[in-house]
């Protein structure tokens, strides 16, 4: 409830992976804000399986046999094309292209994005000047906040953790 209390009020969308608890966390800001529950859109560029993955059991058997950590590397830096997965610089340009002309064509106003960690952490390690290294992960409600300036293209801040921190 704290991150939706921590949105700006004027909500313009809310897309969600279709993955259950993402459905719950829209719903949950949706629901503060005052926004249609039908009105939240469901991609499935968000997960499941994600903009990144061309294959789903193809890149499932990375995770199998190379293991989370060399994945999520891969997903962070890596510039080869890994069975299972798209291009990575090229889906992500994909994105940013996507995200630019949904800025650009909007009312001014929040856009929301509910994802994986796996879709963050692509997006913040490729779209910033610097890949982000595995320390850099994002934990509960990490996020990205993408604003289109006017003249420099979109500004990215990326926080790892703690959009909101968890109840205790």
């Amino acid at each position: 409830m704290r991150l939706a209390k921590s949105l700006p009020r004027k909500i313009l969308s809310i897309e969600s992976s279709p993955i259950l608890r993402c459905l719950q966390t829209a719903e949950l800001i949706a629901e503060h804000h005052e926004v249609p529950l039908t009105s939240i859109g469901r991609s499935n560029l968000l997960g499941d399986p994600g903009f990144i993955i061309d294959d789903a059991e193809l890149a499932w058997t990375n995770w199998v046999e190379k293991g989370a950590e060399a994945v999520n590397e891969h997903l962070l830096s890596g510039n080869s094309v890994w069975p299972g997965f798209r291009d990575l610089d090229e889906a992500v340009a994909q994105v940013q292209h996507s995200i630019e002309a949904m800025l650009t064509e909007s009312d001014d106003g929040v856009h929301v994005w509910v994802t994986h960690d796996t879709i963050v952490a692509t997006l913040a390690s490729r779209l910033q000047r610097t890949p982000l290294s595995l320390k850099e992960w994002p934990d509960y409600l990490g996020g990205l906040t993408i604003q289109l300036r006017e003249g420099s293209g979109l500004e990215i801040s990326y926080l790892s953790s703690g959009l909101v921190q968890p109840d205790n």
